[in-house]
């Protein structure tokens, strides 16, 4: 086995600390998370403490891929006591198919999360089409450092937007990481170019708080309206030239085409936005995820990361 990587100790569920982040042994390609009980409790609670997925528990007995520090395996109902240490093994398997000889541009990387920045015009995933996607570049980059694991975005971007996009690398935390996405346990922050002047306010930050629901007669375009979805995004001016700003924004929810949605409803569509009635731009749409800020689930490490202003938007 491959000398493990330390990280820090850090408490990251209410029964289990993560102690020692173990590498994968040369020949099985798999990795192991080394855990610490800091309770009392049963394997089945301890597993449900990381992952909150009823069905990647399930499995994870199934797999007998929780054990103990000599290698015998826990059943669901076997007792773990204070002060065990148990471990987690990650079954990393590669899917076939994944080919790019593109380079990607790494913002981020340890052995659960990958953070890349996107350039405008590519997919993240597979449309049916034979486009190449942002995904495929990542398996590529992933298998020439001698990795197994299989990328699974957390997020996603509109092909022209530019930006941070972060991948899991193991099947059993992918739920994990999924659950922080959608109980807002990111912070995103985006720059974006816009006609117009946003309307005078106090303080720094401008709130835009308008329900975002489908346009009923154009199904690629959004809208806001009444009947949609609770949205907010806070916006602040970053500076401006000429009849355009520089704005930066950030997502308070989630809802598909947000930003691009509330500017236009503040009359400042984002240039190149012709969706939104923004004007026709040879640069494209110039929108772009700068910054994610996240608390890492397994070394508890308050992470920020963040992707440069394209040239584009000179």
């Amino acid at each position: 086995m491959n000398e493990p990587n330390h990280i820090e100790n850090q408490a990251v569920g209410g029964q289990y600390v993560v102690v020692l982040e173990v590498c994968a042994p040369e020949r099985a390609r798999d990795g192991m998370l080394r855990l610490q009980a800091r309770t009392d409790t049963r394997a089945v609670d301890l597993v449900r403490q990381l992952i909150p997925s009823k069905a990647m528990t399930s499995r994870i007995f199934e797999r007998s891929q929780l054990m103990r520090a000599d290698g015998t395996s826990l059943a669901r109902q076997d007792q773990v006591a204070c002060g065990d240490e148990l471990l987690l093994r990650l079954l990393m398997t590669r899917e076939p198919g994944f080919t790019s000889d593109t380079a990607i541009d790494v913002l981020y990387e340890d052995p659960f999360l990958l953070a890349v920045d996107k350039p405008a015009g590519l997919l993240v995933h597979g449309d049916g089409s034979t486009s190449e996607t942002l995904t495929a570049r990542v398996q590529a980059y992933l298998a020439k450092q001698g990795s197994v694991a299989v990328p699974q975005a957390l997020h996603r971007l509109d092909v022209d937007t530019s930006g941070i996009v972060l991948f899991s690398l193991t099947e059993e935390l992918q739920p994990a990481f999924d659950a922080l996405v959608a109980g807002n346990g990111l912070t995103k922050r985006y720059f974006a170019l816009v006609e117009g002047r946003l309307p005078k306010y106090q303080g720094d930050w401008l709130a835009i708080d308008a329900p975002i629901a489908r346009d009923r007669h154009d199904a690629r375009r959004m809208r806001v309206g009444r009947t949609g979805k609770q949205a907010t995004t806070q916006v602040r001016a970053c500076g401006r030239r000429g009849s355009r700003a520089l704005v930066e924004a950030e997502l308070v929810t989630g809802r598909r085409h947000q930003i691009r949605v509330h500017l236009a409803h503040l009359g400042c569509p984002i240039v190149g936005d012709e969706l939104y009635g923004g004007v026709r731009n040879a640069r494209g749409l110039l929108l772009h995820a700068h910054e994610v800020c996240l608390t890492h689930l397994v070394t508890g490490r308050h992470l920020v990361i963040t992707s440069p202003l394209p040239t584009r938007f000179s």
